[in-house]
């Protein structure tokens, strides 16, 4: 006599289950759980403002020549830094007041030497940090081919220009990322005599984040990777690495969250990029006054 109502109950509890597995995978498609496996794995984080030392406004990144070693510039003082991949100021180099403080970019070369961009004068500026300090400035204006970028950057802002840079250190090759209005990557000769290639960084091209609009994504650091032969290019605003592949004009994006203690957390005001790939490390410097930090990364694999 019960069976019908056995039958029923079995009826209604296959539904519930059914019902409970489809709200199961919607939690999975939303929930930030899921997006552990996307995240970046936090090796370390370290503090590295040192107001005394002129470098609490971290603007640019890049590894050093020598194992280790990181070199870094603020915008706060006209100085070049050292820092140990711990984080730790081993040294500065005191630079030539003419070159002002505006300094956001920086990167190491295989002969030691070191470029620094210098946003308001709009120039590339080679140092060589030995006793006495070598340091010869170059104008982007004055390089040839610069007439296939003037008209683009007639209306650029003084404060969205010229903003990372990053070496080829096979080729020698240097390129630079305009921040913003517009987003601009310029290809430079290992000379750095010529312009060789211009390429709009747009949001047709893959340049977007759900996190800003696209007058306000902007670019704040770059870095090359040798291995797959392709630009990190670093956004503060869109907090995210757009891995952009500059013979085939594709972009992967990597979202600068990581988890820390089960809480997700993203990275605040990211503004300087390296790429340890023999350690397999990821370093960004954060520009956070008293709370900027140096992150390490493993290396995602893209």
């Amino acid at each position: 006599m019960n069976q019908p109502n056995d039958r029923r109950k079995r009826r209604v509890a296959k539904v519930i289950c059914a019902s409970l597995a489809v709200v199961a995978n919607i939690f999975a498609l939303t929930s930030p759980v899921r997006a552990q496996t996307d995240m970046l794995e936090l090796i370390e984080s370290y503090k590295v403002a040192d107001k005394s030392a002129g470098f609490s406004e971290p603007s640019g990144l890049s590894l050093s020549s020598v194992h280790g070693f990181l070199w870094a510039v603020s915008d706060e003082a006209s100085k070049l830094h050292l820092l140990g991949v711990d984080g730790e100021l081993k040294s500065s180099f005191k630079l030539p007041e003419y070159l002002g403080t505006d300094l956001e970019g920086v990167a190491g070369r295989k002969d030691g030497s070191v470029l620094l961009l210098q946003e308001t004068d709009r120039s590339i500026v080679t140092v060589q940090p030995t006793d006495p300090i070598k340091v010869n400035s170059t104008p982007i204006s004055s390089l040839r081919g610069y007439s296939k970028v003037a008209e683009m950057l007639a209306e650029n802002p003084l404060n969205k220009g010229p903003e990372g840079i990053t070496v080829d250190q096979d080729s020698g090759q240097v390129f630079i990322v305009i921040e913003g209005q517009p987003r601009l990557l310029l290809v430079i000769s290992s000379k750095i005599d010529e312009i060789v290639g211009v390429v709009p960084l747009a949001a047709e091209a893959g340049f977007v984040s759900s996190r800003t609009d696209d007058d306000e994504l902007d670019i704040s650091g770059i870095a090359w990777s040798g291995k797959t032969k392709s630009l990190w290019i670093l956004s503060d605003e869109g907090r995210r690495i757009f891995v952009f592949d500059p013979e085939v004009l594709t972009v992967k994006t990597i979202d600068l969250i990581y988890s820390k203690k089960d809480e997700v957390k993203e990275v605040k005001n990211p503004e300087g990029i390296a790429l340890d790939e023999s350690g397999g490390v990821l370093y960004i410097l954060t520009d956070d006054g008293k709370k900027s930090r140096l992150y390490a990364f493993v290396l995602p694999q893209v």
